[in-house]
């Protein structure tokens, strides 16, 4: 992604952001940790409606519904198939592809009942607060 300097800073907190959405951040949570989490999906989701390479809410959630009928974890794996297609159909916007990517990571190491519960948690928070920071950006305002 060719960045411009003021954009440099941004590109490297999205970056931190999503490093740290790891399988343990994201897929074995626990109470302690629950709250750090949803922040920096807060904070996260707040980026991607962002700026030149904006991810829109309604592209998010053509994969939500795929996510939220999975009833085991090996009935995410196809969702892998469907975020690539995806990020090829969005082929000039490098933040789409990274965020399927770090979805088919997390999608991957999805193993446990629990595990497809906390993913399923994220993704509800990451389309909610995507939502809240499309309505409540200053770029509408």
């Amino acid at each position: 992604m060719s960045e411009q300097n003021g954009d440099k800073s941004a590109y490297e907190r999205e970056k931190e952001l999503r490093s740290k959405l790891t399988d343990t951040f994201v897929l074995d949570y626990t109470p302690e940790t629950y709250q750090a989490m949803i922040d920096t999906v807060k904070e996260y989701s707040g980026i991607l409606v962002s700026g030149k390479y904006a991810i829109s809410t309604t592209q998010l959630r053509n994969i939500y519904t795929s996510v939220k009928k999975a009833k085991k974890p090996k009935e995410l794996l196809p969702l892998q198939v469907r975020l690539a297609y995806l990020a090829g159909r969005n082929e000039s916007n490098p933040r789409f592809k990274a965020l399927a990517d770090t979805l088919s990571l997390l999608i991957r190491k999805v193993k446990t009942e629990t595990q497809l519960e906390h993913f399923t948690e994220f993704f509800t928070a990451l389309i909610a607060y995507q939502k809240y920071h499309e309505k409540f950006s200053s770029k509408k305002h």
